[in-house]
C-alpha cells in the first residue's frame, strides 16, 4: 500500500491543529474516536495502489474504497469488487480508520444501516481461481466453477465441449480437475454445467433469477483468448438484454467461449460468452455499431431446464452431428475444382467422395502430363459418376442420422445441418443434369 489519501491526510492536520483540554489523556482519547469516524464517513473514493491484507492472504490493485463501517471496508479493485474484515485491515488501514484488533465477533449479526454484502468475499473468492481452460482434442475454450445451492459446478458454452473427443479441465495453477457427475445441457441455449465431484476452493456465485443484467451495467468478461492457455478480464457494459441472452462489448474474441460475465459491482455471474456475429455492411447499418463484431453471452440470472446426460453421451451427440457437418462441407468443396486439394480433402482423406475426387483429379493430372488426350465427356462422366454416388450415400446417412433424442445444443444444430443438406442435395441433382 502506498501511503495515505491526500483526505486522511487533511483530516489528521486538521485534528493536530485542535487545542486540548486540561484532561490531556481523556480529550485525545476523544479526539482520536471522532477523526476516526470523520475518517471512516469520508472515506469514499480514497485510492490505494496496491492492499494487502494483514493475513497475507490477498492482495488487491488499485483499490478504491466504497465505504467503511467499523468492521469492515468494502472496495472496488482491479479484478472486481471486495471486502476486507476491520480485523485483517493492514496496519495502514487499522490506524486510519480506528479499527479494533480483535475479530467481530461470529455471533454479532451486522446492524440494519450496515447490511450485509450478497457477494462473496473477494478475500475468500478470487474470480480469476474461478476459471478455468478447457482444452478438447479439436478446439479449446474456457469454462469457470460456479455455486448453485449447495453443489459446485464448471459452467461453460455447449460448443466448447461438442466434437471433442477427449477433454481436460484445468486451472490456472496448473491443476487438473477430473472428476464430475453427469453433464446438464440447457434447453435453450449454447450452455451445459458438469457438477464437480472433488474440492474446489474457488467458486463464483450466480446472479439471482430476478434479473441482474440491464444496459449499460458494467461488466467484466473473462476466459481463454485465442486458445492461448491464459486468463484475463476485459472490462466492458451491456449492451442489450433479451430472455436468454445479453450482449456486451466487452473485446471477447474465440477462445473467450464458455468464459464468465461477471457483474462489475457485485462480482456475481451473469452469463456465459457464446458466439460473435460479423458486422452488417448494408446501408442500413452504416456507422452504426451493427456494422462491427457483436458480442454475446447465455444469460444465468434466470432459470433453465437442464437434461441430464452422461458426458460420454453428449460427446457422441457431437460427434454424430460432426460427422454430418463433415460430409456437406466436403460435397460442397467437391462441386468446386478448384477446392480439391483444399484442407477439408486432407483431413477427410479416408472418406469415399475425398476418395474418389482425388483419385479423378490424378486421373486429369496423369493425363495431361502423358500427353494423352481425354475427351470432356470422358472428364464429365467420371465426375457425374462420383457425384451420384456422393448423393445418394448423403441421402442414407440423412435417413439414418436421428437426433431426437439429443440435448438442445445437438437436436438444433441437427435441424440446420439436415435442413443445409437438403439444399445440396438439391444442387447435386441440378449439377447431374448439366453433366449429361
Amino acid at each position: 500500500m502506498t501511503g495515505v489519501p491526500r483526505l486522511a491526510i487533511g483530516l489528521l492536520g486538521l485534528a493536530l491543529a485542535q487545542p486540548m483540554a486540561a484532561d490531556e489523556t481523556a480529550d485525545l482519547k476523544a479526539e482520536n474516536v471522532r477523526l476516526h469516524a470523520l475518517v471512516r464517513q469520508h472515506a469514499t473514493g480514497m485510492f490505494f495502489d496496491e492492499v494487502k491484507t494483514k493475513s497475507g492472504d490477498a492482495t488487491y490493485r488499485d483499490v478504491v474504497i466504497k465505504q467503511v463501517t467499523g468492521k469492515s471496508v468494502r472496495f472496488r479493485h482491479a479484478g472486481g469488487e471486495g471486502e476486507i474484515a476491520a480485523a485483517d485491515s493492514p496496519p495502514l488501514w487499522t490506524d486510519l480508520f480506528g479499527f479494533e484488533a480483535a475479530k467481530e465477533s461470529p455471533a454479532e449479526k451486522p446492524k440494519a444501516e450496515e447490511p450485509k454484502p450478497t457477494m462473496v468475499s473477494r478475500s475468500e473468492v478470487s474470480p480469476a481461481e474461478a476459471i478455468a481452460v478447457v482444452e478438447g482434442d479439436r478446439s479449446s475454450g474456457t469454462g469457470f466453477f460456479c455455486r448453485s445451492g449447495d453443489q459446485v459446478y464448471l459452467y461453460t458454452a455447449a460448443h466448447v465441449i461438442s466434437g471433442n473427443a477427449k477433454l481436460q479441465v484445468k486451472l490456472r495453477s496448473g491443476t487438473v480437475v477430473r472428476k464430475f457427475g453427469d453433464l446438464e445441457a440447457a434447453e435453450g441455449a449454447d450452455l451445459v454445467r458438469l457438477p464437480v465431484q472433488e474440492q474446489i476452493t474457488n467458486a463464483l456465485e450466480i446472479a439471482p433469477e430476478s434479473g441482474l443484467a440491464k444496459v449499460d451495467e458494467e461488466v467484466l468478461a473473462s476466459g481463454n483468448a485465442a486458445g492461448a492457455g491464459t486468463v484475463g478480464f476485459e472490462k466492458g457494459k451491456i449492451l442489450g438484454v433479451g430472455p436468454t441472452s445479453i450482449e456486451i462489448d466487452a473485446q471477447v474474441i474465440q477462445g473467450n467461449s464458455g468464459g464468465p460475465i461477471l457483474d462489475a459491482a457485485s462480482g456475481r455471474a451473469l452469463g456465459v460468452v457464446t458466439h460473435l456475429t460479423a458486422g452488417r455492411d448494408d446501408r442500413w447499418a452504416k456507422d452504426t455499431r451493427f456494422s462491427t463484431i457483436r458480442r454475446f453471452g447465455c444469460r444465468l440470472d434466470r432459470s433453465w431446464e437442464w437434461k441430464k446426460v452422461s458426458v460420454e453421451g453428449f460427446l457422441k451427440e457431437g460427434k454424430a452431428v460432426l460427422a454430418v457437418q463433415d460430409q456437406s462441407e466436403l460435397m460442397i468443396a467437391a462441386l468446386q475444382p478448384e477446392q480439391w486439394k483444399s484442407e477439408v480433402f486432407r483431413r477427410l482423406a479416408t472418406n469415399p467422395l475425398a476418395r474418389d475426387i482425388t483419385a479423378l483429379d490424378s486421373w486429369i493430372e496423369e493425363q495431361r502430363q502423358g500427353g494423352q488426350r481425354f475427351s470432356e465427356n470422358d472428364r464429365k462422366k467420371r465426375l457425374r459418376g462420383v457425384l451420384d454416388s456422393a448423393r445418394h450415400r448423403s441421402k442414407s446417412q440423412i435417413a439414418s442420422f436421428n437426433a431426437g433424442g439429443f440435448t438442445w445444443f445437438h437436436r438444433d444444430l441437427a435441424d440446420k445441418e439436415i435442413t443445409k443438406r437438403d439444399e445440396i442435395d438439391k444442387v447435386y441433382e441440378s449439377t447431374l443434369l448439366d453433366l449429361r
